[in-house]
């Protein structure tokens, strides 16, 4: 055989095994639990419920919440972060009131993005595990931190 034979012969070798290696690795990506779909679009599929543990709490998964969000009770892990937006002539930012189970169970942000007046924006961070009212006149947020 000449040089360009043995080349190409080795050439689609290296191919062939490429090829292999990354379809076997795409294969064992998409067999993950809960995972469905082909390469490019990966759904999320429900789990059984013998792979949640009895009595763990659905987690939250809004972030933003406003006054029609008012007797709502949230669960979220501690490091989650939340934003409250209200509007200051209906419940001006002076009587906001944060009580928590423990101290220190939830943190204030205080870079926040402007709001168009008259409307303002509070943002909390979940410090530790326990149990927090955020309340101002009507408006009342009930938060869990769990750890």
């Amino acid at each position: 055989m000449d040089t360009f034979t043995q080349s190409a012969k080795r050439f689609s070798l290296l191919l062939i095994f490429c090829t292999l290696t990354l379809v076997f690795s795409l294969n064992a990506c998409g067999s993950q639990p809960g995972l469905t779909g082909s390469s490019s679009t990966l759904h999320q599929t429900p789990t059984t419920s013998s792979t949640v543990a009895a009595g763990t709490p659905q987690l939250t998964q809004q972030y933003d919440f406003t006054e029609q969000d008012s007797g709502r009770t949230v669960t979220y892990t501690v490091t989650s972060r939340f934003e409250i937006t209200l509007n200051q002539q209906k419940y001006p930012k002076g009587n906001l009131r944060v009580s928590c189970s423990r101290a220190g169970t939830l943190g204030a942000i205080s870079n926040l993005p402007a709001e168009t007046p008259p409307l303002y924006a509070v943002r909390y961070e979940g410090v530790q595990a326990g149990r927090c009212t955020i309340q101002n006149g009507t408006f009342l947020l009930t938060v869990k931190n769990i750890a």
